[in-house]
C-alpha cells in the first residue's frame, strides 16, 4: 500500500490513531519544582539588584541573566519530547515576560524607573507574574 492512498480499512487506521505519539505529558515534579524555584531566584534577584543600586555594568550582568532564565524555560518548553505545541495565550504570556523584564532592567542599566521599594517590588512582581502564568498554563494538564 502507497502511502499515499487511502486507508479504508478501520483495523488500519486505528493501528495508525495508536501508534500516535501522545503529547499530554504532564510536568514532573523535579520540573515543577525548578520551575517554582526559578519564580523565587528571579524575583529576590531582581528585587536584590534593584535595591543594591549597581553600578550599569553589573545592573546590565543581571539583566542578561535574567532574560536567559526566561528564554532557557521557554527552550526547554519547545525541545521537550511529547510535550503539545505551545498555545497562542502561552506564545503571548512568555513575549509579555521577557518585555516586562525591560521594566527592572531599564532601572539597572540606565538607572531610569522607581527609586523606592514599592516600585522595585512592582517591577520585579511584573515579569515573576508573566513568568509563572506561563508556568501555569504550561502545567495545566
Amino acid at each position: 500500500m502507497m502511502h499515499d492512498e487511502p486507508r479504508t480499512d478501520p483495523a488500519d487506521q486505528l493501528a495508525v490513531i495508536n501508534s500516535a505519539p501522545d503529547l499530554s505529558r504532564s510536568a514532573s515534579v523535579g520540573e515543577r519544582v525548578t520551575g517554582v524555584i526559578t519564580l523565587v531566584a528571579l524575583y529576590a534577584g531582581l528585587v536584590i539588584s534593584l535595591e543594591s543600586d549597581l553600578p550599569p555594568v553589573a545592573g546590565a550582568a543581571v539583566f542578561v541573566a535574567a532574560t536567559m532564565l526566561l528564554l532557557t524555560w521557554n527552550g526547554h518548553h519547545d525541545g521537550a519530547a511529547r510535550r503539545r505545541p505551545h498555545t497562542r495565550v502561552e506564545m503571548a504570556v512568555r513575549f509579555c515576560g521577557v518585555v516586562f523584564l525591560c521594566m527592572p532592567g531599564a532601572e539597572l542599566i540606565f538607572d531610569e524607573g522607581p527609586d523606592s521599594l514599592t516600585g522595585h517590588l512592582i517591577s520585579a512582581a511584573l515579569p515573576t507574574a508573566a513568568a509563572a502564568v506561563y508556568f501555569l498554563l504550561r502545567w495545566r494538564r
